[in-house]
């Protein structure tokens, strides 16, 4: 699931206010909930005080967990049965005046400096095994957040598919209403929306006022998106209303009177509060985009020095400039900041050099078995250009049906079966996000799973929908989730997030799924090709991301790197346009699974005599989430090996 605000910086911790609002409808706050900023205050103070690592690491959980209503609803089914009180509706932890005080005196360096400290008084070597490891990641994560926390303002919170727009409407529309209390929370934070959104407002002008404004292209993607979500916002077909019908209308607890009256003010709270607030935030983004305009002395042959052909895939007007680097690179600091975020993302302790060696040499290996198949097969390998993956399940349920059997040699059994849903994005939200994502669930209520599905992406027609519901289903997302939890691990191990691992995992088992297709007629050849082609393109579009955030790549550049490779340079610009936004996330996929294989290799190599692949597979996912760096340390443990070194 996305985070509603990418600026928390995952598990920084920032002290902020609650926002006020006041609400002029039907609903009134609860007199019994208690206020959020003193009990977070309270627990703060427990936890430099805390002398049982378990109790701190328990303390810090409630802490992490009651930063938002949105975290305490998606993180806890049933918060009270982890001491966590009702507490003053808040969607989110974020505000600028908070965001500038605290990047003004260092609060949050200070409070994760005060965690390290209360950290370093437990014995590490007197806790189990399982604190243990706890142990060891908390300690890397707190010396992580504690370097990101002097990179204030690099983050954009603009972008069409990572900004606060994109994750407001996929948030909310999941919310889980459970009661009469939850549907009341959800609408109170309907009604907070336009404040978040005046706080983003005044993050990207405080960004823009030190030189690192969002690019013109990618305000350029957010306007035109903005546009068409404004548009359906205004008809009773929108996400918001559509999702909450049907979200409450299965709560037995609520009265057909008082559904009735929810339904009602649901409506009236997006034409209130949302539509105002997504006008407000397009106006801001128009006028930048037109400011911006005006200050640019225009030259009609400017863009025609990109590499690109006639036939890219964006409009002229809303290209980048050729010649000019967008990527972190171009900040004070970038490249640092780069390092650290990559870091973060994938959980590897190599350096950028290495990253980038690793990924081109994966991206030759490729190529290459690719070409010895089309050598050795050529009738394999034009039947793989002329045709997408296919399979012969044409239902989603089905598919997993199938996956959930197929898996049984090589991954160990869940203790039970968990129940899922497969839902369909709304098509006001299809442009918007991924082809397919797994919401991951409540961990007190980890049988109820849902995975999504983006028709306008993934499809049986185009040939993806086995592979990408191997990748969030069975043995990926879900797999990996209901796996973890059934080991019932210590809850703040819930909240830590690893894309890394999480993805890197999804991405091994989705490449490994083409083992299961069925060719008769090819079936040694195709399963490598399309492996192949999935790989070349994860790796390709990882080493742009490094080229463009971590060395500086132009557009040009980017081009001229497709075209050395002997690939068309039509879609570079897409693929550029979206580092810029999300730097990093491509890697954590690709880099994730790149770890996972170096990891197997290892382990295989420590195993000569018994290595099997379920055994593997079950180290890895007994361990969960983590870094790579202690992913290793603790895989060698369990094998009683002792070899000493840096990840592989």
């Amino acid at each position: 699931m996305k985070s509603l605000s990418r600026i928390s910086k995952k598990f920084i911790i920032i002290p902020v206010c609650i926002m006020i609002i006041t609400l002029s409808v039907i609903l009134l706050q609860s007199p019994e909930a208690k206020d959020r900023n003193r009990y977070r205050a309270k627990l703060l103070s427990k936890l430099e005080n805390d002398t049982d690592f378990n109790d701190f690491e328990n303390d810090l959980f409630r802490y992490e967990a009651s930063s938002s209503s949105v975290t305490t609803a998606y993180t806890l089914h049933n918060p009270e049965n982890y001491n966590i009180p009702k507490l003053t509706p808040l969607l989110t932890d974020f505000t600028h005046k908070d965001y500038a005080r605290d990047n003004k005196y260092s609060i949050s360096k200070q409070t994760i400096s005060m965690l390290e400290k209360s950290l370093s008084t437990f014995s590490k070597d007197k806790l189990d095994p399982e604190d243990q490891i706890t142990y060891d990641l908390l300690e890397k994560h707190l010396e992580l957040s504690n370097e990101l926390c002097d990179y204030a303002y690099y983050e954009t919170m603009l972008g069409k598919t990572t900004g606060a727009a994109a994750n407001i409407p996929v948030t909310l529309s999941e919310y889980p209403i459970n009661d009469s209390a939850d549907a009341q929370t959800y609408l109170e934070l309907l009604a907070q929306v336009p404040t978040y959104f005046d706080d983003v407002i005044l993050y990207e002008k405080a960004r823009a006022a030190k030189g690192m404004g969002t690019p013109t292209f990618i305000l350029k993607d957010t306007e035109n998106e903005l546009n068409r979500f404004i548009k359906n916002l205004k008809t009773d077909n929108n996400c918001f209303v559509t999702t909450f019908n049907e979200r409450i209308k299965d709560v037995s607890s609520i009265s057909k009177k008082e559904r009735s009256k929810y339904i009602s003010t649901n409506k009236y709270y997006v034409n209130q509060y949302i539509i105002p607030a997504y006008e407000e935030l397009y106006s801001y983004i128009a006028d930048t985009i037109n400011m911006e305009s005006d200050n640019i002395s225009h030259n009609e042959n400017h863009k025609s020095s990109t590499a690109l052909n006639q036939s890219q895939s964006r409009n002229l007007a809303d290209m980048p400039e050729a010649d000019t680097p967008y990527g972190l690179s171009a900040y004070p600091g970038g490249q640092q900041y780069y390092e650290l975020i990559v870091k973060d993302a994938t959980g590897s302790y190599r350096s950028l050099p290495e990253l980038i060696e690793l990924t081109e040499q994966s991206i030759d290996n490729a190529l290459s078995d690719v070409l010895t198949v089309a050598t050795n097969d050529p009738d394999a390998y034009m039947y793989y250009c002329d045709h997408p993956v296919e399979t012969g399940f044409h239902s989603p349920e089905g598919i997993l049906e199938a996956l959930s059997l197929m898996i049984r040699e090589d991954y160990p059994l869940l203790e039970n079966n968990p129940s899922y849903e497969i839902k369909t994005v709304p098509d006001s939200l299809a442009e918007m996000l991924s082809p397919a994502f797994y919401m991951i669930p409540a961990i007190d209520d980890y049988d109820n799973n849902t995975i999504y599905i983006n028709p306008l992406y993934t499809s049986d027609e185009n040939g993806n929908l086995f592979t990408t519901l191997a990748h969030e289903g069975f043995p990926g997302h879900l797999y990996q989730t209901v796996y973890f939890n059934n080991k019932k691990p210590s809850p703040i191990r819930q909240l830590l997030d690893y894309p890394g691992y999480v993805e890197g995992w999804a991405t091994y088992v989705e490449l490994n799924s083409f083992s299961f297709i069925d060719y008769p007629k090819f079936e040694k050849s195709l399963p490598t090709l399309y492996r192949c082609d999935t790989i070349i393109n994860l790796a390709l579009s990882s080493r742009i991301d490094m080229g463009v955030n971590y060395e500086g790549w132009t557009l040009n550049d980017t081009c001229r790197y497709f075209e050395e490779l002997g690939f068309n340079s039509y879609y570079a610009s897409d693929i550029y346009t979206y580092v810029v936004e999300a730097p990093g996330n491509y890697l954590s996929y690709f880099i994730g699974y790149s770890e996972i294989e170096a990891l197997k290799k290892e382990y295989k190599n420590l195993k000569p005599d018994n290595f099997s692949e379920k055994d593997f597979h079950k180290a890895l996912l007994d361990i969960g989430p983590a870094d790579f760096k202690t992913i290793r340390k603790y895989l060698i443990k369990m094998n009683n090996t002792d070899i000493s070194g840096n990840t592989p």
